[in-house]
C-alpha cells in the first residue's frame, strides 16, 4: 500500500496543489451545504492545508495524523499562524473525540487499511471526501490504489451524496448521513 512520504511534504502546499486543488475553495464547497460550523475533523491532516482554513471556519477543528513527522510539522505550523482551535491527533485509528458537524478525508482513504472504519467513525456528520481521480496525474499515489467514486460510495454505506464536483486531477464528494 502506498503511504505519502514525509519527505514530501513541501508539495502539499505548493503553487501547483494550490492551483489545481484550492483549499478554500475546497472548505467553501463543504461548507455550501449549510453544515454546522462548531466542530471539523480533519483525518489525515497533513502540514495543515485544509486545516487551516478550516480552523477559520469552524470553531473547533480535530487534525488527526498518523504520521508523528507530519503532526510535528502541523504543530509548528498551528503555532505560526497562532490558531487556537486546533487540537492535533496522532492515531491511525479514529479517535475518541466529541462531537464534530463535518469530517473531511482528503487524499487520504485509499492509503487506509479499512477506510469503511472511518467513514462509520464519521456517524451522524457530513463527510467531504477529496480523492484523486483515476487517471494519470503528475503527482499522487498509483492509479491501481485510487478510489472511485463509485468506491467510495460503496465504502460509505449510511451515507448518501449530496453534492459532487469535479476538480483538475480530484474530485469532492460530500456525504450526509441517510435518514
Amino acid at each position: 500500500m502506498h503511504r505519502f512520504n514525509p519527505d514530501h511534504h513541501r508539495v502539499l502546499d505548493s503553487e501547483w496543489r494550490r492551483k489545481a486543488f484550492p483549499a478554500e475553495d475546497v472548505v467553501e464547497f463543504a461548507l455550501s451545504t449549510g453544515v454546522k460550523r462548531r466542530a471539523a475533523a480533519d483525518v489525515g491532516a497533513g502540514t495543515g492545508y485544509l486545516t487551516v482554513p478550516l480552523a477559520r471556519a469552524f470553531r473547533k477543528v480535530y487534525a488527526i495524523e498518523a504520521n508523528p513527522r507530519m503532526a510535528e510539522i502541523l504543530r509548528k505550523r498551528i503555532e505560526e499562524e497562532k490558531l487556537e482551535n486546533i487540537e492535533v491527533i496522532l492515531s491511525e485509528r479514529p479517535p475518541e473525540i466529541g462531537n464534530f458537524d463535518l469530517a473531511v478525508f482528503s487524499s487520504v482513504l485509499h492509503e487506509m487499511e479499512r477506510p469503511g472504519e472511518y467513514l462509520r467513525w464519521a456517524g451522524r456528520a457530513f463527510v467531504l471526501v477529496a480523492e484523486w481521480k483515476k487517471e494519470p496525474t503528475p503527482f499522487g499515489p498509483p492509479l491501481h490504489e485510487r478510489l472511485s467514486p463509485e468506491d467510495i460510495l460503496r465504502l460509505a454505506k449510511g451515507f448518501e451524496l449530496v453534492k459532487y464536483r469535479e476538480l483538475p486531477h480530484h474530485y469532492l464528494m460530500i456525504l450526509k448521513p441517510k435518514t
